[in-house]
């Protein structure tokens, strides 16, 4: 996620801030004007500025939830065009600028890289990831009449290291170890789509609680408003 889609993401939520500012801000006018409420002002701007509140907490609370999630998890967002999502304790699957070119990197050491080129498919089956590699060819494999080479790696999420399954095998050789595995082809996830689903995994706990602090945080100014209200018509 770079710099300019961030920029255009805080546009968007501006406008729509603004759009649903005044939009809230009419109903309030229309209610209060109707019920002859005192401190008609006070209760309209709150209202026009309840959505930016909200949207600007969920940004807020929702970065600081990444970045959370992204040093306890080893989860990256894509913050800086890098994304990052843990296959087991030992390994992590890790891609720049783009989720396509997403390669296998090892935790103990940084220059230590699973394969050599770039993960085509993934499977995820319990505690279990598969991970097809489409491997750099060397000179003698790209003069031989094979066009691509393959590594086919397992992976445990709750141990360290990782299984060669099978290593630099061609297409045919490839097809045969993921049918005798049930890997289909038409099942497997993209880098894109592992990064993802990790992601929401990984934040399944974090979301709800920042909506439910920032649900809290609004009710909780509303009912401060109404209280103060009451107060001032009671003087």
């Amino acid at each position: 996620m770079n710099i300019i889609f961030l920029f255009i993401y805080g546009i968007i939520a501006l406008i729509v801030a603004i759009v649903l500012g005044i939009l809230c801000s009419i109903v309030a006018w229309r209610i209060v004007r109707k019920r002859n409420w005192s401190h008609k002002r006070l209760i309209v701007l709150l209202a026009a500025f309840t959505p930016a509140l909200f949207i600007g907490m969920e940004i807020v609370l929702g970065l600081i939830g990444s970045v959370y999630v992204s040093e306890t998890k080893g989860v990256d967002l894509g913050f800086g065009d890098y994304w990052e999502a843990p296959l087991s304790k030992s390994h992590y699957l890790y891609a720049v600028d783009m989720p396509e070119t997403a390669s296998i990197g090892n935790r103990e050491d940084v220059f230590v890289q699973e394969g050599s080129g770039r993960v085509e498919h993934l499977w995820v089956s319990d505690d279990s990831v598969f991970v097809v590699i489409e491997d750099k060819p060397t000179t003698s494999e790209m003069d031989s009449t094979s066009s691509s080479v393959y590594s086919l790696y397992l992976f445990q999420r709750q141990d360290n290291g990782v299984d060669t399954l099978l290593n630099r095998a061609d297409t045919l050789q490839m097809t045969e170890t993921l049918q005798n595995r049930n890997l289909v082809i038409k099942t497997a996830l993209t880098p894109d789509d592992y990064f993802s689903q990790t992601q929401r995994e990984a934040h399944k706990i974090e979301s709800p609680v920042r909506h439910t602090i920032v649900i809290v945080t609004l009710l909780a100014l509303w009912a401060l408003l109404i209280r103060f209200i009451k107060k001032k018509e009671k003087v």
